[in-house]
């Protein structure tokens, strides 16, 4: 537009007006782009990824004071050696001046705040701030080249090409899908406006917790259909929050229906092999920062939706809560293996046999900082289990079991084994029955004192390791006994692959069978005994509460009992009373 206005319009003409209006417009267009370029930086480097309405007032100041110090006094024109017309007077030096002020800000917050952006991205902002520094300077010396211009476009290419590429944010693997950093700038931007919009997660599921690749193939396709959908019904992107999840960021509840309504249809038509879950996040009412919404849309994806049976899913306050909750926890859990500041507590055993509480089991207790409260391990050990710290709880947990056997002399009270737990995790560590054996050669713990129960909270996918574990343990003089048998991963296949010395049946198998409501549950406990005692196993019961359970499981053969009724899991102190007091109270008939 200056140019056109100074290659047509004379200084004579009615409307040379517009030459001084085009000067203007076109610096001011060049600094609002130093502008939006501080702008860029600020976000790129600030830890909250957003930038408030105060901020870019007080960041545009200058701009507005520029343009209109140019408006009032006007912006000088003259004309060089080459006939290239160029700007000045004390207006052009002012705002030159913002120009390079905001441009030396951009330079300075880059450099100082580098480590909190990829080293690329950082390299890129630094090339393209440089050149834009170089050409300004160089159209300052020489007036009539008006390259900052050129540097204002080389700046924003470099930025498209390296950074800001539609194309990296697309999913290549899944055509029309885009990626998870695309959708934390979606995220960013939406909570920015201040506006109501809300986040509907689909969430894929399989047959089975191992897909195979045509099943992959499969669900990748399906994928696709839905992504169409999404921007085709309800002008949304859809969004691979990840591996398994979409996302859409959808504005209005009627658009959240109609999506919600296709895709059911789709479902009935098109995912028999999968489970699609509806997700419905509304925001900013549940999550007003972008860190926040993306923790409940993980934990969502990844832990509660697994656990629920509805199709449709609100995220309300009370899944917040419990994601809450669940983070809580697992700080607690990272701060006591830090610490080592997990208890261990014992419950007693009692041998059918001779009356005599002849072993314990050993048990993980983890109380919360500060309380007298203890956090269930039905909690923490799957969080553990995720975070990848259940081996270094299993490894604490044994340190302090074999410390508490060499310091009471526990054989001295009649105890023959203490039973301790070994999770999946760990059966399938190549190093843990050298871990093991060591802590017991530490403390000089006989092998045979120690019983290793198999937990199968992990399922254990490696039979090699496994079997090289516990034969190693065995062959030590350890014994091995399978734990939870009734429940989960732990089953009679299992038992026909491994040699284990002990069944213990889980208690919610017991309580079960046990259940005189129906009698005929009762045939299930005797079908089990019948069979692990011809496999020439020995069983204990858990979760024995009353006299009466006791006394039938007793009548059924079994050979060990454990559970309230005898003792709760007590302290280590409370323990070594309990030995000393108790003397086959308990036994057959009493």
């Amino acid at each position: 537009m200056e140019c056109a206005a100074f290659l047509f319009i004379k200084e004579n003409d009615s409307a040379a007006a517009l030459r001084g209006v085009a000067q203007i417009l076109y610096v001011g267009s060049l600094l609002f782009c130093a502008f939006i370029m501080c702008i860029y930086v600020y976000t790129k480097t600030t830890l909250k990824r957003t930038v408030s309405n105060r901020m870019v007032v007080i960041t545009g100041l200058p701009v507005a004071f520029a343009v209109v110090t140019a408006t009032i006094m006007g912006l000088k024109v003259g004309i060089n050696a080459y006939g290239y017309y160029y700007n000045y007077g004390p207006a052009a030096q002012i705002c030159y001046l913002v120009g390079f002020v905001y441009i030396f800000l951009s330079l300075m917050r880059i450099i100082y705040f580098k480590e909190r952006i990829p080293k690329e991205s950082f390299y890129s902002i630094l090339t393209g701030l440089v050149i834009w520094t170089v050409l300004s300077l160089y159209q300052f010396i020489d007036r009539g080249m008006q390259v900052s211009a050129i540097a204002m476009m080389m700046m924003a290419l470099i930025l498209f090409l390296s950074m800001e590429n539609p194309r990296e944010y697309y999913e290549r693997s899944i055509e029309g899908i885009r990626n998870r950093d695309a959708f934390e700038m979606a995220l960013l931007e939406k909570l920015g406006l201040k506006r109501d919009f809300f986040i509907v997660s689909i969430i894929f599921t399989g047959k089975t917790a191992v897909m195979s690749n045509s099943e992959r193939s499969e669900m990748t396709e399906l994928m696709k259909i839905v992504g169409k959908i999404s921007e085709t019904y309800v002008g949304a992107p859809a969004y691979l929050f990840n591996w398994n999840t979409l996302c859409s960021i959808i504005k209005t509840p009627e658009r959240v229906e109609t999506f919600m309504n296709i895709v059911n249809n789709l479902k009935d038509n098109e995912g028999k092999n999968y489970r699609l879950t509806f997700a419905v996040l509304e925001l900013p009412k549940y999550a007003s920062e972008p860190e926040k919404a993306l923790q409940i849309l993980a934990y969502v994806s990844g832990e509660y939706a697994f656990t629920q049976s509805s199709p449709n899913l609100v995220i309300d306050q009370t899944v917040v809560d419990k994601m809450t909750y669940r983070n809580s926890i697992e700080d607690v859990v990272r701060t006591a293996v830090k610490e080592r500041s997990f208890d261990v507590y014992y419950q007693p055993i009692l041998s059918v046999a001779d009356g005599s509480f002849c072993s314990a089991e050993a048990l993980v207790r983890l109380r919360r900082p500060d309380t007298e409260n203890y956090i269930s391990p039905e909690d923490f050990i799957p969080i553990a289990e995720k975070c990848g710290l259940i081996q270094e709880i299993d490894d604490l947990v044994f340190e302090k079991v074999c410390s508490f056997i060499a310091k009471e002399n526990l054989s001295s009270y009649g105890i023959k084994t203490i039973e301790v737990n070994l999770s999946g995790n760990e059966a399938v560590d190549e190093q843990t029955h050298i871990r093991l054996i060591n802590k017991m050669n530490k403390y000089h713990i006989p092998p045979k004192f120690i019983n290793f129960e198999i937990t199968e909270t992990s399922y254990i996918n490696n039979d090699e390791v496994f079997k090289e574990n516990v034969t190693r343990l065995r062959e030590s003089g350890s014994t091995i006994s399978m734990d939870d048998f009734g429940s989960g991963y732990s089953n009679l296949l299992e038992i026909l692959k491994m040699d284990y010395a002990l069944v213990k049946m889980d208690k919610e198998f017991v309580w079960s069978c046990l259940d005189k409501d129906k009698p005929e549950n009762m045939r299930m406990l005797d079908y089990t005994i019948k069979f692990l005692k011809d496999f020439g196993l020995h069983i204990l019961a858990e979760g024995v509460e009353t006299l009466d359970q006791a006394q039938i499981l007793i009548d059924k053969g079994v050979e060990y009992l454990q559970g309230f009724y005898y003792s709760r899991p007590i302290p280590e102190e409370e323990y070594i009373d309990f030995l000393k007091t108790q003397k086959g109270m308990f036994a057959k008939g009493d």
